[in-house]
Formats: C-alpha cells, sequence, structure tokens
C-alpha cells in the first residue's frame, strides 16, 4: 500500500453569528484507491495564512509512494508542521489507514469504550450589554436542539458576564448548567479569582485557563472550589502540568496535536492522575469526526467535551453531518471517521488564494441597496 496523491483544499466557512472561519481539508488516495481524508481547523487564530499550494507540493515530495502504515516514515513528517497543520494530516492518514480495513478509526486502537459522550455549546465572549439579548436567543435556539450544557468566554467585562448570568438564570432556571468559566489565559491570577469569587453563584463544572502561566494557575487553584482545565499542546506541558501541580483536568484536543499525539496525552494524564476532557479549535464535521474517534478510543475520558463545530458552522464540506443526539457528540458509524466530503460543497467554499478572507469590494450603488 502505498500513497498516491495529495490533495489541498482551503475552504472558507460562516458560524451562525456570521463569522467567516478559515480550514484546510485534505484528501490522500492510495494505490488501490482509497481515499482517507483529514481537517486543519479553524486557521482564523495564524497570523500568517499558509500558501496552500506550496504545502501540498511539499506534503506530495514528502508522502508520496510512502505506506501509511509505516509509523516510522511518516510519523517525523506529521510532526515537522505546526498546530493544526500536522494535526489535519495526521487524521487524514488514520482516515485512510482505517478505510483501507474497512474499520472506523477507533478500532485502529482496539474498540470503542462509549458510542457518544456529553458536548457543550460555546458562548463567546462579551464586552457589553448589547451583546446579552443575542447569546441569551442563541442559548435558547441551543435549548431547541438538545443543548443545555454550556461554555461561556469570560473575563472581557466581569459586570457584563453577571448581568448575562442573571438574565439566563431568569430566563431558564435549571434548564441550563454551566459546564465551564473560560478565561482563555487573559487575567493574572488575583484578578481571575476575585472573577470567580463574583460569578462562583453560576457553580460551573470546571474553570478553564484561569491564567497564563504555571504558577498562576496554581494560585488559582489552590483558592478556589471549581477544579482547573487548561488546554495542553504537547507531552512536556502536560508534565509541567502535572509537575507544578496547576491543574485538575487537561484539555486535550486532536484537532491541535492529531489522534496519535492526543492518545499519547491521554496516557500521561492517566499515570499523573490527571482528569481529561476533549477541547475544540471549533471544527467541521470531519475534524468533529477526528474528535468523536479519539473520545471512543480511550478509557479515561471523565468530563464533557467542547466539540460543537458541526453545529456551530452553518456550511460544511460533507455529505451528512456529523450528529448530536440530546446534547451527545454521538460517534459515526462507517469506515474510517465515517465522513465523505460533498465536491459541490467543496468547490462552493474553497478558494486555495485566500481570497474569501481579503475585505470584498463595496460594488455598484445599486448593488449595495
Amino acid at each position: 500500500m502505498k500513497i498516491k496523491e495529495i490533495e489541498l483544499f482551503a475552504v472558507g466557512t460562516r458560524r451562525e453569528n456570521g463569522t467567516l472561519t478559515p480550514h484546510i481539508i485534505i484528501r490522500m488516495t492510495d494505490d488501490d484507491g482509497t481515499v482517507g481524508i483529514g481537517e486543519m481547523s479553524d486557521l482564523g487564530h495564524s497570523p500568517v495564512m499558509p500558501d496552500v499550494v506550496l504545502m501540498e507540493e511539499r506534503l506530495r515530495k514528502a508522502l508520496i509512494d510512502l505506506d501509511p502504515f509505516d509509523p516510522p516514515a511518516i510519523a517525523p513528517i506529521v510532526d515537522r508542521y505546526p498546530s493544526p497543520l500536522g494535526a489535519g494530516i495526521d487524521i487524514a492518514i488514520h482516515d485512510l489507514r482505517a478505510r483501507h480495513l474497512g474499520i472506523p478509526v477507533h478500532d485502529l486502537y482496539g474498540g470503542a469504550y462509549r458510542d457518544r459522550y456529553k458536548i457543550c455549546y460555546p458562548i463567546f465572549r462579551q464586552f457589553s450589554d448589547s451583546e446579552i439579548d443575542p447569546n441569551i436567543d442563541r442559548v435558547r435556539r441551543m435549548l431547541e436542539l438538545g443543548f443545555d450544557l454550556f461554555r461561556v468566554y469570560v473575563g472581557g467585562d466581569v459586570d457584563v458576564d453577571e448581568r448575562f448570568f442573571h438574565k439566563l438564570r431568569d430566563s431558564f432556571g435549571d434548564k441550563v448548567k454551566i459546564k465551564s468559566l473560560d478565561f482563555s489565559r487573559l487575567l493574572d491570577w488575583k484578578t481571575c479569582i476575585a472573577a470567580i469569587e463574583r460569578l462562583e453563584w453560576v457553580d460551573p463544572i470546571l474553570v478553564e485557563s484561569p491564567a497564563p502561566d504555571i504558577a498562576g494557575k496554581r494560585k488559582v487553584r489552590e483558592r478556589v472550589r471549581f477544579p482547573i482545565s487548561e488546554h495542553c499542546s504537547n507531552e512536556a506541558q502536560a508534565i509541567a502540568f502535572a509537575e507544578g501541580e496547576a491543574v485538575d483536568i487537561l484539555n486535550i484536543t486532536t484537532c491541535h496535536q492529531g489522534i496519535r499525539r492526543s492518545r499519547h496525552l491521554f496516557t500521561i494524564a492517566e499515570a499523573c492522575g490527571l482528569a481529561t476532557l476533549i477541547g475544540t479549535t471549533q471544527e467541521l464535521s470531519v475534524g468533529t469526526a477526528a474528535q468523536a474517534h479519539l473520545g471512543a478510543s480511550v478509557p479515561n475520558l471523565e468530563y464533557p467535551g467542547d466539540a460543537a463545530g458541526a453545529q456551530l458552522y452553518i456550511d460544511d464540506v460533507v455529505q451528512d453531518r456529523i450528529q448530536y443526539e440530546f446534547g451527545h457528540l454521538i460517534i459515526p458509524q462507517g469506515p474510517g471517521l465515517g465522513m465523505n466530503l460533498d465536491e459541490s460543497l467543496l468547490a462552493e467554499l474553497g478558494d486555495n488564494r485566500w481570497e474569501f478572507l481579503l475585505p470584498q469590494p463595496l460594488g455598484r450603488q445599486e448593488d449595495r441597496k
């Protein structure tokens, strides 16, 4: 078995709040025609967008004629690329291997521990009162779709945060549960503790990313009653968090590390006595499927996850989107990731020069009416 073709597709998809988000879809084909797909997700955080044509050329030179079942040859090439680019390559390799064998991705690791797991929906950071009502409406729509658990980004303006939570409680009572207060490492530890004390009555399951440094996280952890979770990007960082007694939970994201290295982090967490959850960088259905299969394949998944991207995006690139039921992410059936690309959507949303990210011209006066 040899890899014979590699194609990259830059796409832009709209979130339900109107934001346009860039991704790269990767498609690999082997010498018997089996196709594996992956996703480099949510690239809008990157200061410089990758040159998709150049990256495709380099990947072809590096990977074509290699056996995807040869980890010593494949892994160093994947690891050469930063997050989330290498993760997308790793996901495509896993999909190709599993499809070649006719099994789901989680069966590459011995089978599934679960067929679904609980997911929360994100409410993004608020800086003014004008954002409260649209977010209350957003929660109402998600409740109707079965999502009752929410991750709320906080710390932009704690006064606004507090007013939002009061209106949330007044509107929905105990129908809504808060999975996490996510500070995204924006505040120093003292300011973060003060904010948590003000919002303690919200009773979240956990606090996410409470300070920018390990010492600060530890101080928060020592002073609040909620478990502390932090995004973990590599094996050395996982060990540093454990040795620094900085966190209770490792937030592990397949679309940052890929499936192979994410599983390493689950092993480290178990060895160090840390809990785990599967985070997100807001993936489309391909990336979310990778998150789902990771969650199926590991025994130590203790907390609800964040992979709601397939619900967050209006646009997607697959024939049938990944499914959620009653706020749970359903592990896809079928070989590989269980996802198949829709060629027409891929063409409609694609632009390998990223021109869809540029400001659009206003056009003629009559076009602006």
